[in-house]
């Protein structure tokens, strides 16, 4: 029986995972209408595990104790290797971020929209005004107390290096707002679902939430990113976990 249920799996796979994916964004979209909040739970928590339960995917999450407690927006920044990243951040944290998304996926038709309305879309083809309005809106954010969810490499990783050059953005975000950054380190995301590979892998997904790193007063952007790179490279080369 597990023979035949694995034979199957790649078929009934991504049927479910489509067809559940446009009734969370559905929702998503109708309760972005009441409660914003209530909107990112369903795209966050429940289209995370329609994600991942499926797929026989499971995490083990060290370092929960890490997250701020207090009301202050702040910033969750990790690798990233694989579509499994996005749900794996929301899921591991448990809370309620909103993704910093490229903005082609807003024409994802209902997944999209939700996006849209409930998370951050970046046009990167937008121009310094586009990218000034993103900043603006995203500080906004973070003065409400909402919690940004960024993958600073800009792309998924495939595997050339450990990291790829964090892009500023995030950085500029942290030091302008006096934002924290929380590095999450994932490990075999990539593995379970890389790039170019229709389904993902049955597995196991490791995540590795740091201390929050504060922007020093005055530092300069380039040595707060190689300070936040280095946290990061450090959890995924850590062995001990």
């Amino acid at each position: 029986m597990n023979c035949l249920l694995r034979l199957l799996y790649p078929v009934w796979y991504l049927p479910v995972l489509v067809t559940l994916t446009v009734m969370c964004g559905t929702v998503s979209l109708l309760l972005s209408l009441v409660s914003i909040r209530l909107a990112r739970y369903i795209s966050n928590t429940v289209w995370g595990r329609v994600v991942l339960i499926p797929a026989g995917i499971r995490l083990r999450v060290l370092g929960r104790e890490n997250l701020p407690v207090s009301n202050g927006g702040f910033i969750l920044y990790a690798n990233h290797s694989s579509l499994l990243d996005i749900p794996t951040v929301a899921l591991a944290t448990g809370l309620p971020v909103s993704w910093v998304a490229k903005a082609s996926l807003g024409s994802i038709p209902f997944f999209g929209w939700a996006l849209a309305r409930v998370h951050l879309l970046v046009d990167r083809s937008g121009g310094s005004e586009a990218a000034r309005q993103m900043m603006e809106e995203a500080g906004a954010r973070l003065s409400r107390g909402e919690i940004l969810s960024i993958f600073p490499e800009g792309t998924r990783n495939r595997g050339v290096t450990l990291l790829l050059p964090f892009k500023k953005g995030a950085l500029i975000l942290a030091r302008r707002n006096g934002a924290l950054l929380v590095p999450v380190a994932i490990k075999n995301a990539g593995a379970l679902w890389p790039a170019g590979r229709l389904y993902p892998c049955p597995g196991v997904i490791r995540v590795r939430i740091g201390p929050p790193l504060p922007p020093l007063p005055g530092e300069k952007l380039v040595l707060l990113g190689a300070r936040a790179q280095k946290v990061l490279h450090d959890l995924l080369t850590d062995g001990s976990w």
